[in-house]
């Protein structure tokens, strides 16, 4: 199983990212000023991401806190230290509920990305 960090990760990136439909890396071909890194992002498929759409749902019926810790954190990319700065409590206290939450969400993920390795 992949590890809970990694998939929220990828699903970021399916999610927020404006893909055009084919992820090749995007390796340049020598032309000045041009990058020529490939990008190594990963994604998931459009089913995987409705599971973990879902699961995110699931938190946030279950506990709105926990999901805007968690939303803010992987969509936002607001790191544990500005939302405790934001919200006066320590950074400690938000990385808690940050892994509150993504203990909630391997939960509900965990039979469904078993067998993906």
């Amino acid at each position: 199983m992949r590890e809970t960090k990694d998939i929220l990760t990828a699903w970021k990136n399916t999610r927020i990212l404006r893909r055009m439909g084919t992820e090749y890396p995007s390796k340049s071909a020598g032309i000045e000023g041009a990058p020529r890194d490939f990008d190594y992002r990963q994604y998931l498929t459009e089913e995987e991401a409705q599971i973990v759409d879902n699961a995110v749902l699931m938190l946030k019926a279950d506990n709105v806190d926990q999901w805007a810790v968690l939303t803010s954190f992987y969509l936002r990319e607001i790191s544990c230290s500005k939302q405790a700065r934001i919200l006066g409590k320590q950074t400690t206290e938000i990385t808690k509920i940050l892994l509150a939450a993504e203990c909630f969400i391997r939960g509900y993920i965990i039979e469904l990305f078993s067998k993906v390795a």
